[in-house]
């Protein structure tokens, strides 16, 4: 099990340290920043909740694909190269969805920036496992970062959305995927080994290879990596909820999109204090159970957003969300560094976004139907419910598992 170091091997200089965390920012708050933006657009173009959470849904399907593809890809040629195309091709399509408006091209739209999106997350994972991943301090500032994003990132797009419309709305998501490629700028060139940095990309290696799928599964099959995918894939399902339908219950009940990103900037900011607490928390508890109970938490507070009708309720139970998730993140990028190695660092954070994406893809469109068929407050209901008996599951199979007792 990954243990935290108090000190870590030495001192990591700012200057190295800050391009990561700023592409931790930019890119895991992506999908935060498009949750305001993207379902409110749809349901003004009358798209019905089960056509709204395959839009959504299909965001997930690229990298699911080609996710294991990718992090090989990185590991052998390099990882800022890769991050800096893929965030500017993320950027190119934000304007295609408004021009179009046309679902079956907001699909494909969503494929391809739900790609970007995924490889910048991957990139900046591998990053920080290459030089950030031995320290608790490095580990929570790279939490803290990461969560910041959603802090800045959903009030900007509600605030555009209101003030600036649709095209204001969709500027701020490009200005979000440039900031990954822009971070990645900055990232030292030695990161990827003195070795990588004069290889060059060929029409060869954007070919899937067999064998790098089966390495990368075999990464699956140490016990704290299996642990932590499976707890992961439950965390991020529940999180599809609010990248999905909870912006189009809170516009149901009259909230405006700038109050819709003020209760997601919530969430993010209690996750980005409560992410610095990791290395207190962990020796309190053996850290895959802070994982699992904080997983727990996170599946029971969105599901419960029905209940309540105005903000401030709201605002609370987004904040009880956003510190379950908080502790949990710096706990799975730590665990996930030590069980892939640091010669699959990208492989180990592909496989993980392969996992994440099953539930990441499924989870709308199954809870879209739920929601088309028996309403959309039972549509929160019935999905955590689900995702609760599989947590529950899957803390039955870790208590099995002796390496992960403590």
């Amino acid at each position: 099990m990954a243990t935290f170091s108090k000190t870590g091997r030495g001192s990591v200089p700012w200057r190295a340290q800050a391009p990561i965390y700023a592409a931790g920012l930019f890119s895991n708050s992506a999908v935060d920043v498009a949750s305001v933006v993207l379902p409110l657009w749809l349901s003004g173009l009358g798209a019905s909740t089960a056509m709204i959470g395959m839009v959504v849904g299909a965001r997930h399907v690229l990298p699911f694909l080609f996710s294991i593809h990718a992090g090989a890809l990185m590991d052998r040629v390099g990882v800022r190269k890769f991050m800096i195309v893929c965030a500017l091709v993320s950027a190119v399509v934000m304007p295609l969805f408004p021009a179009s408006s046309w679902i079956p091209a907001a699909v494909l739209l969503q494929m391809i920036n739900g790609y970007g999106t995924s490889i910048g997350w991957i990139g900046a994972q591998s990053c920080f496992g290459r030089v950030l991943a031995h320290s608790a301090t490095y580990a929570g500032r790279f939490s803290f970062s990461a969560r910041m994003g959603s802090l800045i990132g959903p009030p900007a797009a509600g605030f555009a959305w209101d003030n600036l419309g649709v095209w204001g709305a969709f500027g701020v998501l490009a200005v979000w995927s440039c900031g990954v490629a822009v971070a990645a700028l900055f990232i030292p060139r030695d990161v990827d080994g003195p070795e990588k940095n004069d290889i060059k990309l060929t029409w060869a290696d954007m070919a899937p290879r067999w064998g790098d799928y089966q390495d990368a599964w075999r990464l699956a099959a140490e016990p704290a990596m299996r642990a932590v995918l499976l707890v992961t894939v439950m965390r991020i399902a529940a999180s599809s909820i609010q990248d999905s339908f909870y912006p189009i219950w809170l516009h149901s009940i009259h909230l405006s999109a700038t109050q819709i990103g003020l209760l997601i900037t919530v969430s993010s900011s209690i996750g980005a204090v409560s992410s610095l607490w990791v290395g207190i928390v962990s020796k309190l508890m053996a850290p895959m159970w802070v994982l699992i109970w904080s997983s727990f938490g996170s599946i029971l507070f969105v599901s419960i957003t029905p209940t309540f009708s105005s903000f401030w309720p709201l605002a609370l139970v987004a904040g009880m969300r956003g510190c379950c998730m908080g502790v949990s993140q710096p706990l799975m990028l730590s665990v996930l560094a030590e069980a892939s190695g640091r010669d699959s660092l990208s492989r180990g954070a592909a496989v993980r976004t392969t996992a994440n994406r099953i539930a990441s893809a499924t989870t709308p469109i199954a809870m879209g139907w739920m929601s088309s068929v028996f309403g959309l407050a039972s549509g929160f209901y019935l999905t955590g419910a689900i995702l609760a008996f599989g947590m529950t599951l899957v803390a039955l199979r870790t208590r099995r598992i002796e390496s992960l007792k403590t």
